[in-house]
């Protein structure tokens, strides 16, 4: 019992060292962006305040794991240096009876990052967007986000893969209607261009197809091919409500929201990826204390600068795995499955070796 208390006494200080170090880092990411849009709006300081408020779960949900696995590298990493652990496998105990103290408590954060993920961060996120709406930025990059279900304006959903200034790439398009099935208009390119009015914007669409499904025939449409293509989208009223995009919802919210856009016969893939996307984020902690303590016992150069390095290499790794399987799962690729690679792979390394750790 001591030397588990040791052992977690040991993880504490890395563990707020990474929290603080990578906690900043978020920080300054993404405030200066946000400081920017209140001060060219001439916003209070107080906004400023707020949006930082509202930045502090987003920048737990993302540090806390990090922080969890350079912990884990460093103390462990000391220990090693130091020979104690050669001294606990000479007094007979298998320094598994150190490891599972920590894996036990990551596993406690990573339950805790569910309810955060899930409850808080949404509402935070939404707050945030909500405040930024309200200070007058009318802006068509406010809406017309990357990667995101759109439904700010009326009768269409638009899901745009990347935003690069004022131009489009790879765009789908729902066009809703009162009666009868809905309109999918897909286009490899677009621009955003000045509408005929104030508060209107017109998309240009370049190389795509425009889907008129059939009523009579439900697994049949027409398609059109075109070369160029415009669309005219009003600005939502800055007194109206913010629509949630699926990042503002909690899981419950998502799941309701599937079974909509299953009636309306809209892709849900972007929804389902996100529900995954939670819940795989919360879970990371897990799988980087499962590939890190045994590594760390492995590494026989030790120091912060080495625990510092392979830190950094694993969170590339898995964040590049997270990204590569949340693109394939917003294109449709095993939605369910596809962001839980990187805890799959991670995890599932860790464990085989820890099995093999004596």
């Amino acid at each position: 019992m001591i030397l588990k208390k040791y052992v977690i006494a040991e993880h504490l200080k890395p563990f707020l060292l990474g929290l603080c170090v990578f906690a900043f880092v978020l920080f300054m990411g993404n405030m200066a962006e946000l400081v920017k849009i209140v001060m060219t709006q001439k916003g209070e300081a107080i906004l400023v305040l707020k949006l930082f408020l509202y930045l502090v779960p987003f920048v737990i949900s993302y540090s806390l794991p990090m922080a969890v696995l350079l912990s884990i590298l460093l103390a462990f990493g000391k220990l090693n240096s130091d020979n104690e652990i050669i001294a606990i496998k000479a007094s007979g105990l298998n320094p598994l009876h150190l490891i599972a103290p920590v894996i036990l408590l990551s596993l406690f954060l990573s339950l805790l990052c569910v309810k955060l993920n899930d409850s808080v961060l949404p509402k935070t996120t939404y707050a945030a967007r909500k405040l930024i709406v309200s200070l007058g930025v009318r802006k068509p990059s406010i809406f017309l986000q990357q990667r995101t279900v759109i439904e700010d304006f009326e009768n269409y959903v638009i899901y745009i893969w990347k935003v690069k200034g004022n131009y489009l790439y790879t765009i789908n398009i729902t066009k809703l209607k009162e009666e009868g099935l809905p309109t999918s208009i897909y286009a490899r390119k677009g621009e955003i261009l000045p509408g005929p009015d104030e508060g209107i914007i017109t998309l240009k669409l370049m190389h795509g197809t425009i889907d008129e499904s059939r009523l009579d025939e439900l697994y049949h449409s027409d398609r059109t091919s075109f070369d160029e293509y415009y669309v005219e989208l009003k600005l939502p009223p800055q007194e109206a409500s913010v629509s949630k995009r699926p990042k503002d919802m909690t899981i419950r919210e998502l799941k309701q929201k599937i079974v909509e856009f299953e009636k309306k016969k809209i892709d849900i893939s972007p929804l389902l990826t996100e529900i995954n996307r939670k819940l795989s984020l919360a879970f990371a902690s897990l799988s980087f204390a499962l590939i890190a303590s045994p590594l760390a016992l492995r590494v026989k150069k030790s120091g912060k600068s080495t625990g510092f390095g392979l830190s950094l290499f694993l969170i590339i790794i898995y964040y590049l795995l997270f990204t590569a399987g949340q693109a394939l799962g917003e294109k449709g690729i095993l939605p369910e499955v596809s962001v839980w690679a990187p805890n799959i792979i991670l995890g599932s390394l860790g464990a085989i070796l820890l099995c093999k750790t004596k």
